[in-house]
């Protein structure tokens, strides 16, 4: 759990590597208006606070030929979703894994080539020991998807 408080400057400099990663130091510590040195050592101390996880490049999923993206709730067994979890992990096609509450115990985002693949990829869940159930919504139009945290 992130314990350190986060002054304004922390939020300027947050909002601008959310919204580009690759901004150089020199140029945050020129909007933010302290040293280049400062900033490097604000951004060291939130990342090893946990408030910057990581640093990746976000791919477009179709780009790269994974056109079908779905949510997948799924039901456990009592007492065995975190091994139903530990095998999702497994799985490159699952973005995203979230424990719920409500209607499924786990709801997956899945981002897979085509329907043909999306069905392999039911299947093995289905198989999976301690999965009671799954239900599927494949997505038709992605209006709104974003990383950035509102500061």
């Amino acid at each position: 759990m992130v314990s350190m408080e986060l002054d304004e400057i922390d939020r300027k400099i947050l909002r601008i590597l959310q919204e580009n990663a690759t901004t150089p130091y020199s140029e945050i510590s020129k909007e933010v208006g302290i040293s280049k040195a400062t900033v490097h050592k604000r951004v060291r101390r939130m990342r090893e606070e946990g408030i910057i996880r990581w640093t990746r490049v976000i791919v477009d999923p179709a780009a790269v030929g994974k056109k079908l993206k779905a949510f997948v709730g799924i039901s456990t067994a009592p007492g065995s979703c975190p091994r139903v979890i530990d095998e999702l992990k497994k799985k490159p096609e699952v973005l995203e894994i979230h424990e719920m509450a409500g209607e499924h115990d786990i709801l997956l985002k899945v981002v897979v080539e085509n329907t043909d693949q999306l069905n392999v990829l039911l299947h093995e869940i289905d198989r999976i020991d301690g999965v009671t159930g799954s239900r599927t919504c494949v997505v038709l139009k992605t209006e709104k998807e974003t990383t950035v945290i509102s500061l």
